[in-house]
């Protein structure tokens, strides 16, 4: 860090300027700069397109939605797996045991040496010599043995960024090394990790597109089978490029805000719009996973129709609320909230009583966020995002 300052004779001194190396670096200011043009961009594209024609855009759209919502399925089921995967990969490279490292080596060189494409042919049709995996499993298996060589890869890196003196000041302190693993260097890990991580879901989103060749509905394959349908080539896969953009930009902004929510910095900068939005992407993408098994058993028991829509419907609303009402109770927060570093206090800085949590609970959270943005500051993003209606503001913690 470098001290600046302006000097002439017989001039009044000028207050010192404070300079640090990361002054090189782009702020956030011109990072967001960015982000909003390619965003804009995209839903003007897309936006624009539906709306000046119709035909056949608006037809395409709705033609491929299901199709996104299959991509979202595959890539949360994988990423899912590839997290555990990835975890004791990591754990096996860093392991004193020969053997259990000389395992987890071998498995990240060769799955790193074979492109995705092959191995998901290998799982689908080579593999079927022996046993025969269905479309789905195959892509999932197929993505999460990908991906967890490549996430082993990142945690190794993590675990290794902590220094040496925590593993020596917890042995010293009676732990045994599986004990200090578990309690003290992980835990530091995950902060280190978690930014690279929400990375690989994204590649992994845009990768999930491989799956089209073994046959899943995925968003690519809808656009497939409905420009060899129309022969409308330029139309379709502008439509599908252009939604894969527009999905992975807001990803990764919310990469952005768990990459904040993790550092020691910045706190003092005010919660914000984005900040919350982002909270809530992350808490509708882990409810997704958890009624991922709802919506197998309600296509599995009941037939097709508006019944089973609306049992699928009453069901996921019920897992909402008692997701939101678990974590609120106990932590006074949603997962997503804890990622992206935001709490909830009273005006005066205050923890929350059960009847202004509720309140916020209900107002803010369940209609995610629903009536809370109507009640926010004038400022959208102000110091702090407040709730008129509950008295509550949401802060970074």
């Amino acid at each position: 860090m470098t001290l600046s300052s302006e000097s002439t004779s017989g001039a009044p001194q000028a207050a010192p300027v404070w300079q640090d190396d990361s002054a090189a670096i782009p702020r956030e200011g011109s990072l967001m700069v960015a982000w909003w043009i390619a965003l804009g961009l995209a839903v003007a594209a897309i936006a624009g397109a539906t709306l000046l024609q119709p035909d056949p855009y608006r037809e395409i759209i709705s033609f491929i939605g299901d199709g996104l919502v299959v991509t979202f399925q595959i890539t949360i089921v994988s990423m899912t797996f590839a997290l555990i995967l990835g975890l004791f990969a990591g754990l096996g490279r860093t392991s004193h045991i020969p053997f259990i490292n000389t395992v987890a080596s071998l498995y990240v060189e060769i799955i790193r040496g074979i492109p995705l494409l092959v191995q998901l042919f290998w799982i689908y049709y080579a593999l079927s010599r022996f046993i025969r995996l269905g479309p789905n499993v195959s892509a999932v298996l197929g993505l999460t043995i990908c991906y967890g060589a490549y996430i082993g890869e990142t945690f190794r890196a993590g675990i290794q960024s902590i220094p040496k003196g925590q593993m020596e000041a917890s042995r010293a302190l009676g732990l045994t090394r599986t004990q200090a693993m578990r309690h003290v260097i992980i835990p530091q890990a995950v902060r280190v990790v978690l930014p690279p991580v929400g990375n690989e879901f994204i590649a992994m989103l845009k990768d999930s597109s491989l799956v089209s060749v073994l046959a899943i509905s995925d968003m690519l394959r809808r656009g497939r089978e409905y420009a060899s349908r129309t022969f409308a080539y330029f139309e379709t896969y502008t439509m599908v490029a252009l939604v894969y953009l527009f999905v992975t930009l807001i990803f990764s902004r919310v990469v952005f805000y768990i990459e904040q929510g993790m550092s020691r910095h910045g706190k003092e900068a005010p919660a914000s719009i984005m900040h919350r939005l982002s909270s809530v992407v992350l808490d509708l993408v882990i409810l997704d996973f958890i009624g991922l098994p709802i919506f197998g058993l309600t296509q599995l028991l009941l037939p097709e129709g508006n019944t089973a829509v609306l049992v699928m419907l009453a069901l996921m609303a019920a897992v909402a609320i008692a997701y939101a009402l678990f974590f609120w109770t106990r932590a006074g927060r949603t997962p997503g909230m804890m990622a992206v570093g935001l709490r909830i206090v009273t005006h005066d800085g205050a923890e929350l009583s059960l009847r202004q949590a509720m309140g916020r609970l209900l107002i803010g959270v369940l209609p995610l966020p629903g009536f809370s943005l109507i009640w926010a500051t004038p400022r959208l993003g102000g110091s702090p995002l407040q709730d008129q209606a509950t008295h509550t503001a949401v802060v970074q913690s």
